[in-house]
């Protein structure tokens, strides 16, 4: 099948978002008509086509939120906040610092604006975590009263909440199942309003996250289930090695060297001063390199959190 782009991240990112529509995150002329007007490997063109995208919808979105639309405005702004997370990818990769976060509220309130439209509607969590609360969100099966199976969705390093219901949170209220998901330290709100960075031993996050549910009346505690897509196919099992409450785990892709991907970016001289431990010669080097890379910018930008 002949690619969008030659450029690999955009490539990927565009059939993310084609994979989006199954469950109405995405829509698949918005798509097509937006990576139509990018130019390949373009970080700043990739901003503003899908930043142009998420405004005229957002606008739309804004203008159905009444009583009698909210169904359709609700899955306008889910597709907001996807096209607002696609825009900020390629954020780092166009020198501006401050258009990450810009680009990273905007694809937030969107969320919230589908959170509080959708039904069954959200709760939004704070789960107390060391002296602070981690934020979440608790989508209640619909049905009955009473304890349910719960789907917990552990998000990766920088995937945005939007990914939380296209990989789990659908699907699980699909089969009746109660599903929520949180930002851990180094995701999301945790890292982008909290500072909280990330942490290796992840049964100290998935721990206080057991606690909280297994003091709702509506799930069942013994049917607890925990879902890591990405960065969590670490942390998931490494916290179920040390969390025996959780009834079922799934890590998907599974436990992998995140550093392989981080040094595959740098050229070879680089990585002998990294291993030889000659910090001050390496980050004069990488200094230099960095300019003419925005996509190695834009990774290791991603994984500085």
């Amino acid at each position: 099948m002949r690619p969008f782009f030659k450029d690999d991240d955009f490539n990927f990112m565009t059939e993310n978002a084609l994979g989006a529509t199954y469950h109405q995150a995405a829509d698949v002329g918005e798509v097509l008509s937006t990576v139509e007007r990018i130019r390949n490997g373009d970080a700043r063109s990739w901003v503003d086509e899908w930043t142009a995208t998420a405004d005229r919808l957002a606008a739309e979105a804004g203008a159905n939120a009444d009583p009698g639309r909210s169904r359709s405005a609700a899955r306008q702004f889910l597709r907001v906040s996807l096209y607002y997370s696609l825009a900020s990818s390629a954020a780092d990769g166009t020198g501006d610092p401050s258009l990450f976060g810009t680009l990273w509220q905007k694809h937030r309130a969107a969320w919230d604006r589908f959170a509080d439209l959708t039904e069954p509607r959200a709760e939004r969590l704070a789960i107390p975590y060391e002296g602070t609360a981690l934020p979440g969100y608790f989508f209640r099966a619909a049905g009955p009263d009473g304890p349910r199976r719960t789907l917990v969705f552990n998000n990766g390093s920088d995937g945005p909440v939007t990914v939380a219901w296209v990989e789990g949170i659908a699907d699980a209220l699909e089969r009746g199942w109660n599903a929520m998901t949180f930002d851990g330290p180094g995701q999301n709100a945790a890292l982008v309003r909290q500072g909280l960075p990330f942490r290796p031993d992840w049964e100290k996050v998935i721990t206080p996250v057991v606690d909280y549910l297994l003091a709702r009346p509506d799930v069942d505690g013994g049917k607890i289930a925990l879902l890591g897509t990405s960065q969590a196919g670490y942390w998931v099992p490494r916290a179920v090695a040390f969390e025996h409450r959780v009834a079922a785990a799934v890590a998907d892709p599974g436990v992998v060297d995140v550093s392989t991907l981080m040094l595959g970016q740098l050229p070879h001289f680089l990585v002998k001063l990294l291993e030889a431990g000659e910090r001050e010669k390496f980050d004069r080097d990488m200094e230099f390199a960095l300019r003419f890379s925005g996509a190695t910018r834009s990774l290791l930008a991603s994984a500085r959190s």
